[in-house]
C-alpha cells in the first residue's frame, strides 16, 4: 500500500512539473516575442499557442501514464515511447521547423535552423534507447512478483483451516483419603530409639504383670520390656 500511495504521488507531481515546463513557460516566452518582435514570423506562429497546448497536453498525459506504471511493464515503455514522439512535435513546432523570418522595413532577413532543430530531435529520440533498456532490465522483475503473488495465492487457498480449540478435560481428583489422615497419630522428628510416634502415656493394669504399653500402629497390648509390637512389628 506505501508503494502504491508513493506511485501516485510520483504521478502527480511528474504531471505538475511537465505542465510548467511544456505549458505554461512557453505559453509566457511566446508571449514576449509575439509582443516585442511582431515583424518575426514563422511556419506556425499564427497557431501557435494552439499547438503549444494540445501537444503540450499530450505529453504531460503521456509522461504521468508512464510513471504511474511500474518500471519493466510494457505500458511504462509503451507511455515513454509516446511521450518522446509528442515531445518532437512540440519542439518542431515551437520552433517553427528551423526557419523563420524577420521583416524590417525595407529589409527581409531569413533564418534557416533547420540542421539546428534536426540535430535536436535526434538527440532527444535517443531517450528512447533508456527507455527500451529499462523495460529490458526490470521485466523479469516483475515476471518474478507475478509468480510470488500466484504462489503466495495458491498457498493460501491450500492452507487447512484450523480445527477450533476445546477446552482441555478436566483433571479428576482422586477421592482416595491421604496417608497422614489415615494415621492415628502425628509424626514427629525423635532420637534414633524413639522413631515413629509420639510417646504415649503408660497405664497400669491389673493382674500383677506390670506396666504395659499399647502399640499406636494396631492398638495390641505389649509389655513393657518389649521394642517392638508381636502383632504389626512395629517400633515402639
Amino acid at each position: 500500500m506505501a508503494r502504491q500511495r508513493s506511485r501516485i504521488s510520483d504521478s502527480v507531481w511528474t504531471s505538475f512539473t511537465e505542465t510548467i515546463r511544456f505549458i505554461v513557460v512557453p505559453l509566457v516566452l511566446i508571449d514576449l516575442v509575439k509582443s516585442n518582435w511582431p515583424q518575426l514570423s514563422t511556419a506556425f506562429l499564427d497557431d501557435i499557442v494552439l499547438y503549444t497546448i494540445f501537444f503540450g497536453g499530450l505529453i504531460v498525459a503521456s509522461s504521468t501514464l508512464e510513471v504511474a506504471n511500474k518500471p519493466g511493464t510494457f505500458k511504462r515503455m509503451l507511455f515513454g515511447l509516446t511521450a518522446l514522439a509528442f515531445l518532437c512535435l512540440w519542439l518542431f513546432v515551437v520552433f517553427g521547423g528551423g526557419i523563420a523570418s524577420f521583416t524590417f522595413y525595407p529589409y527581409f532577413f531569413r533564418f534557416d535552423m533547420s540542421k539546428i532543430v534536426y540535430i535536436m530531435l535526434i538527440g532527444i529520440s535517443l531517450r528512447a534507447l533508456l527507455v527500451i533498456r529499462t523495460y529490458r532490465d526490470n521485466k523479469h522483475l516483475v515476471a518474478e512478483q507475478k509468480e510470488t503473488k500466484t504462489v503466495r495465492g495458491l498457498f493460501a487457498r491450500a492452507r487447512p483451516t484450523p480445527a477450533p480449540v476445546g477446552k482441555p478435560p478436566s483433571v479428576r481428583r482422586s477421592t482416595n483419603p491421604a496417608f497422614g489422615s489415615m494415621a492415628r497419630v502425628a509424626y514427629e522428628v525423635t532420637a534414633d530409639d524413639d522413631v515413629g510416634f509420639a510417646p504415649q502415656d503408660r497405664s497400669p493394669i491389673e493382674g500383677g504383670r506390670g506396666v504395659v504399653d499399647e502399640c499406636p500402629v494396631c492398638g495390641a497390648k505389649v509389655s513393657a520390656e518389649d521394642r517392638a509390637c508381636p502383632s504389626c512389628g512395629a517400633w515402639l
